[in-house]
């Protein structure tokens, strides 16, 4: 009678432990980049504002880290320069378990077209899922999410999406 019993727990420790193993991984090593290119653009001649909202400390990220031609910047924000490229970046720290349960995580970035003249900022968003940016690396899971911000539209009264400031992920 105890072996039936004995059997019935080591099947279901076996059902848990294939049920743990289909959820996600840690990740090891990665990082979410927004890359930020105001070059080619004449509407956003104050250069482009990003914001990005949802990054969370407990993530396991390192952060924020700024690339070149910032005339501003913040905990979660970048103003880049006209004519210019910059950017925000977020590492995951080194075994910090980072995004141990990614599921439900998201972030959502805000580019503004800055305009000089007392015109208003034209605002594009968009929502990206961070489970959806988790790729697996031999034993080893990967946060891979760069982001580019440009602008992608040519009437100078319309600064909005679209055809605005295109926010898209870089394959």
């Amino acid at each position: 009678m105890h072996s039936g019993k004995n059997i019935l727990a080591l099947g279901l420790l076996i059902s848990l432990a294939f049920t743990l193993s289909a959820c996600p991984e840690v990740v090891s090593w990665g990082a979410v980049f927004i890359e930020v290119k105001a070059t080619d653009t004449t509407r956003c001649d104050d250069g482009i504002k990003v914001v990005v909202e949802g990054i969370q400390e407990d993530w396991g990220l390192n952060g924020p880290l700024y690339e070149e031609h910032i005339r501003d910047k913040g905990p979660n924000w970048v103003w880049v320069e006209p004519g210019q490229w910059g950017g925000i970046r977020w590492d995951v720290f080194v075994n910090a378990q980072a995004s141990r349960n990614p599921q439900g995580k998201e972030i959502t970035v805000k580019a503004y077209c800055m305009r000089t003249g007392g015109a208003e900022p034209g605002l594009s968003q968009r929502r990206f899922a961070i489970a959806d940016y988790i790729v697996q690396r031999g034993k080893n899971n990967l946060l891979k999410l760069t982001i580019q911000v440009y602008d992608s539209g040519s009437d100078p009264n319309y600064t909005v999406t679209p055809p605005g400031l295109t926010i898209e992920v870089e394959e």
